[in-house]
């Protein structure tokens, strides 16, 4: 029986990969969409700002060889459960750890940071509750020193609703966690530096209420999805997010963007930096423009 890796299916389906972030039907922007749910968001104090305070905290953070932390949020491909062109029975199935398109297979969250040498894989844990099937965690020591832990998580794919709500929560400072692994104590959710969604963009799909911050603290934040910066901007500008990296296009969304964001991030590059290094993972994988791959992310409002 010929078996076929997961990696030559996601290189076979590229064009997939790009028609399955449209939505099977034109539907409102929920952005922009008004309903009595979001009446909230009238006493929270919503403005854009820069960066330079979130800056700055990574920096002395650094500078007293604290490690940084990042979040990842992984909603599992999914053709039955959400709003996309459907895929492959493989790739798109979201109770499939191994063969789906966002976490098993080849460019997915847990295959390519476990492929990547320099990044190291200290924790895996199944099931962690109704739904997420599992969370890995990695490490990696820069060569400024600075250590960064990356925790990401499988949602199920039937779950991007949950997903969705607990990636906002965090960044609004509502749901704040820590784990250990290895014996070290790992922030993560609102304790995290970074927090990162990569998957199919469920606000496509679904409205959801905009959070107001119950912290105050500003957080940099990324939507590796499709078309994000146009959904999520009022997101972040309420729960006092910085947008260090949205999209403004249909495009897959694989780890080697993630990988290379976060990569930038921890060498603390400037903002557009970080944005054209997101791009250029894309061009190196996809053989293509660098210009064009650019093009493609977005930084700050």
């Amino acid at each position: 029986m010929l078996k076929i890796s997961p990696f030559k299916i996601v290189l076979s389906f590229l064009f997939v990969l790009a028609v399955s972030c449209q939505t099977k039907s034109q539907i409102e922007n929920p952005v922009l969409k008004k309903n009595n749910d979001s009446l909230e968001v009238k006493a929270v104090e919503c403005k854009q700002f820069e960066r330079n305070d979130i800056v700055n905290k990574l920096k002395n953070k650094i500078s007293e060889s604290k490690p940084l932390y990042v979040h990842i949020f992984v909603p599992l491909c999914d053709d039955i459960h959400q709003g996309i062109v459907p895929t492959n029975s493989l790739l798109g199935d979201g109770m499939n750890l191994r063969t789906n398109l966002y976490w098993g297979a080849g460019y997915g969250i847990k295959t390519h940071f476990k492929k990547l040498k320099d990044w190291m894989l200290i924790k895996d844990t199944f099931d962690i509750d109704s739904n997420i099937l599992e969370r890995v965690v990695f490490v990696k020591t820069f060569s400024n020193k600075t250590k960064v832990y990356i925790v990401a998580d499988a949602y199920r794919g039937d779950r991007m609703a949950a997903c969705v709500h607990d990636y906002l929560n965090s960044l609004a400072g509502i749901n704040k966690n820590y784990i250990i692994a290895n014996n070290d104590t790992i922030a993560t959710n609102g304790n995290a530096d970074f927090l990162i969604f990569n998957g199919h963009n469920g606000l496509m799909d679904d409205y959801h209420e905009i959070r107001g911050s119950v912290d105050n603290i500003e957080r940099d934040a990324a939507v590796i999805a499709c078309v994000s910066k146009e959904y999520f901007l009022e997101h972040f500008i309420c729960t006092k997010s910085y947008p260090l990296v949205t999209t403004t296009s249909l495009l897959p969304p694989e780890a080697y963007v993630a990988a290379g964001v976060i990569n930038s991030w921890a060498l603390m590059k400037s903002d557009e930096e970080i944005r054209i290094s997101a791009g250029d993972a894309m061009a190196r994988i996809h053989k293509k423009s660098q210009t064009a791959m650019r093009r493609m992310f977005a930084t700050g409002w």
